[in-house]
């Protein structure tokens, strides 16, 4: 691991990311042996796209193509949705979009998220960091309001490539440079504003090549980079840009060395080690996913009109305007569905985009095996 991704992670600990040992054990216990249920347990994480607008027209994204704010759930419609007892157990949120930034009322649904969910932990957002004075003003306004209530905060920037070859993902002219104004703006104020900063870079045919570059200039500026593969989907209303996002071929070979590299850059706080082998040994050998996934474990989604759904895999199980979220949720023909085509099948073949906490947690001893013996 480099220095500079060491030092970034050290200061996420000093800011309290890291569980209390007390905390991890007895979350890995309760996930592996004590509440052992095909039944999912009440969400412990959500998903909220809180707008599908977006303001980039991307070449492996269509969701902009979905500008509907009229059926974009309003903060008061938030708040009677969110009373659900579904919801109760919450300790994780991550607002996405489309562009969270472009609500005017983003300060304000985080504070909402902070008053209704009373064992919320974490706040995090997926930004595409176009807009620099919107990033700075929110940022700063909800990283005060996480710190005033003990709430950890953090911000994901996407960036797919260095260089004005963004232009060409985003579909925009000068969004590398806007991008990269708002990365070195909020780089200037984490420390004193106690929040994470990182990148996420959607990997495609677009950019595989490029990545040791993406490596380099996230060393250089001292902002850790997080690799995810590029998806099609229906929700993302991209399948007509499967060419665009599905690598193959040398792309193919290059990706499988470039994950088993960052595979073998094995230390305590660089979990994400363990992640990147294991999506080398599902692209190379078409291997089944061994990590959990905190969507299985008990979590969700919920769209901007409503719509609730299990995974990112999930079709839409009910419109929480209409009928009882919790009532979506355990519906026995939904469970049925989840149980059927999602446990037992799609979540076999699902490469792990992301190896958070509650995840980390329960698959703690298989970390340990993979730092010690692999």
């Amino acid at each position: 691991m480099t220095m500079a991704i060491y030092r970034n992670l050290k200061r996420i600990t000093d800011v309290k990311t890291v569980s209390a040992p007390p905390t991890i054990a007895w979350n890995f216990i309760k996930n592996n042996f004590v509440f052992l249920s095909k039944r999912p347990s009440l969400p412990r994480a959500m998903c909220i796209y809180v707008t599908y607008r977006c303001n980039m027209r991307c070449r492996i994204c269509g969701i902009w193509k979905q500008n509907h704010p009229d059926y974009e759930m309003t903060l008061r419609d938030l708040s009677g949705v969110l009373s659900d007892p579904l919801f109760s157990r919450l300790e994780y949120i991550n607002i996405n979009g489309g562009e969270p930034l472009l609500r005017n009322d983003l300060f304000e649904l985080a504070a909402l998220f902070i008053k209704k969910f009373k064992h919320l932990r974490t706040i995090t957002i997926n930004s595409n960091g176009l807009s620099t004075d919107r990033a700075i003003s929110n940022v700063e306004r909800i990283s005060r309001l996480c710190r005033e209530n003990d709430i950890r905060f953090s911000i994901s920037i996407s960036l797919h490539k260095i260089g004005e070859g963004y232009d060409e993902i985003a579909g925009i002219r000068n969004a590398y440079s806007r991008v990269i104004k708002t990365l070195r703006a909020l780089r200037e104020i984490r420390d004193q504003n106690m929040f994470y900063l990182g990148i996420n870079c959607v990997i495609t045919n677009f950019n595989v090549f490029d990545l040791y570059k993406m490596l380099k200039w996230s060393d250089y500026e001292e902002i850790p980079i997080n690799f995810t593969l590029g998806e099609v989907r229906d929700r993302f209303d991209n399948l007509d840009m499967k060419d665009n996002i599905e690598i193959r071929g040398e792309g193919r070979d290059f990706l499988i060395r470039f994950f088993r590299k960052l595979g073998r850059d094995k230390s305590l706080f660089n979990h994400h080690a363990l992640r990147y082998k294991e999506l080398a040994d599902i692209i190379e050998f078409n291997s089944k996913r061994t990590l959990s996934c905190h969507y299985a474990m008990g979590g969700l989604i919920l769209g901007s009109e409503g719509l609730l759904y299990y995974c990112k895999k999930s079709k839409a199980i009910g419109n929480c305007r209409e009928r009882s979220a919790y009532s979506i949720y355990y519906g026995k023909s939904n469970l049925k569905y989840r149980e059927k085509e999602l446990l037992e099948v799609e979540c076999k073949k699902c490469p792990p985009n992301t190896f958070n906490r509650i995840e980390l947690e329960k698959d703690l001893l298989k970390y340990l095996k993979f730092l010690i013996f692999t």
